[in-house]
């Protein structure tokens, strides 16, 4: 969600926060329209009116910050943790490949005329991006944005829960014909206010052209493939001068009249207190941090202290994570615990003790909750038993290496993915079991049972990290790191 009335400040003043453009138009049958002009994508002004939902068609100014990017960023895609289950240190290689290049390509720098209420800075393609970088990179690139700015936009402004890659599994109301057709939509989710399935496509380019989100319209026409009614969002993020996004949207028959207001867009942010199929999309969204955090030397294990909810005014966010620096829940945890804190001191005073930890190679530390972390974990004993199941059945991709056409390769591959998919289908009653056993045992057990550690408490930002967190997940990055300021005033169209 976007931060709550009053809370905007904080997020603006925020070290590493700048302004998205955002433009939305809906259309029934879905139609993108021509893409801005880069003067009218410098006119923006209007804040984005409606958190939690899409909003009335519109061009908006959208205050975030890079703590939100990267939150998204190692969310988002496809779901790889049945092949890291037995190589957990891979999660660490993977979240750097999705890290690493938002720093390389992208910098950010001062606007030239600033909007009102706005950070005053925004993101704009590197010169490493726009002149030294081959255009097959840059390709690249354009998908790893464009899939990182949709899952921020949908996931923070409109308030879809977690995403599935539509190569990973089938949404509901697909038919069997789903899993076996080529150029389906990039994602799905479920929106929690109103139970309404989410198809969304995702498209990135420096100059995206008007075609490729012409094209993402097909892709999201999936006609015959669902038997359920679904809302179309179609994602295009252009660095044309600037950052931008482009969110085009045909409503499902579900869809509500408006956006949501009040009470109604104030979603619950611990649904998954007591719905199953909530805590196991969370559980898996999540893996990648579990994975990396399992793979670390146990003596660079640390706890963290943030804030329990409270009553009293909303916390202040910035998308998705709460902003630490700014969070007077957390900010008065830390001063009440003191030097010396352990973590049942943290329990005592109704906090949260994230186990966290830092990722070699990279300027992220990243950690989850008790809770979370015994969901993931029992989740992580399932997918390894499932794997060793299917690899009785079907050779494994390693086994099969070397051997046959480049075609053949592929498709055992995908007949594995297949059948693990399958078996996730198959087993979802066990699954929700599982991480709802693992997400109760979380909350009762120590550090020391779920993963034989007993962590010193540490503050991160005393030692130059920017922290954010939600209500299970943690992140901070260093900010040195952030050194994403352009001083020369340069036109590198």
């Amino acid at each position: 969600m976007l931060p709550p009335a009053g809370a905007v400040d904080a997020v603006v003043s925020a070290p590493d926060s700048f302004d998205v453009p955002v433009f939305v138009r809906r259309s029934a049958p879905l139609e993108p329209v021509e893409r801005p002009k880069p003067v009218t994508v410098a006119q923006v002004k209007e804040p984005w009116p409606s958190p939690g939902a899409v909003p009335p068609d519109g061009a908006y100014l959208v205050t975030t910050t890079w703590r939100d990017l990267l939150d998204a960023a190692t969310t988002v895609g496809r779901d790889i943790a049945p092949w890291l289950a037995a190589v957990p240190r891979l999660a660490r290689r993977e979240i750097m490949a999705r890290r690493h290049p938002l720093g390389a390509y992208l910098v950010r720098q001062r606007t030239k005329s600033p909007a009102p209420g706005g950070a005053g800075t925004e993101i704009v393609p590197s010169v490493v991006y726009t002149h030294g970088t081959e255009g097959s990179m840059r390709s690249a690139f354009g998908y790893h944005v464009g899939m990182t700015m949709a899952e921020w936009a949908c996931r923070s402004l409109m308030g879809l829960g977690p995403t599935t890659h539509a190569e990973s599994a089938a949404p509901p109301g697909a038919v069997p014909k789903w899993k076996t057709t080529r150029s389906l939509p990039d994602l799905f989710g479920t929106h929690p206010s109103s139970a309404e399935l989410w198809l969304v496509e995702a498209k990135g380019g420096r100059w995206l052209p008007d075609r490729s989100r012409r094209k993402g319209a097909r892709q999201l026409d999936v006609g015959a493939l669902m038997t359920a009614p679904y809302r179309k969002v179609l994602c295009g993020t252009s660095l044309e001068k600037r950052l931008f996004m482009m969110i085009d949207v045909e409503d499902g028959p579900s869809a509500p009249d408006g956006p949501l207001t009040g009470a109604a867009a104030d979603l619950d942010e611990d649904l998954v207190q007591d719905d199953d199929e909530a805590l196991l999309d969370l559980a898996q969204a999540r893996m990648l941090t579990y994975l990396a955090l399992v793979s670390l030397p146990r003596e660079g294990l640390r706890a963290v202290a943030v804030g329990g909810p409270r009553p009293g005014p909303a916390r202040r966010r910035s998308g998705l994570v709460t902003l630490l620096e700014g969070d007077e829940g957390t900010a008065a945890l830390r001063r009440e615990l003191g030097a010396g804190a352990t973590v049942n001191a943290i329990g005592r005073r109704q906090g949260v003790d994230m186990l966290v930890g830092r990722l070699p190679g990279t300027d992220l530390m990243l950690g989850m909750s008790r809770r979370l972390f015994g969901a993931c974990r029992e989740l992580a004993w399932e997918d390894r038993r499932l794997a060793s199941v299917v690899d009785e059945v079907l050779p494994t991709v390693r086994q099969a290496a070397g051997w046959g056409t480049e075609a053949q390769s592929e498709r055992r591959t995908r007949e594995r993915a297949e059948a693990l998919q399958e078996g996730r289908d198959r087993e979802g009653g066990i699954r929700r079991g599982a991480v709802r056993r693992g997400f109760s045992r979380g909350r009762a057990e120590s550090w020391a049972q779920l993963a034989d550690v007993s962590p010193r408490v540490v503050v991160p930002a005393a030692e130059g990290f920017l922290e954010a967190a939600t209500r299970d997940t943690y992140l901070a990055v260093e900010e040195h790191a952030l050194d994403l300021d352009l001083d020369l005033d340069l036109d590198l169209g």
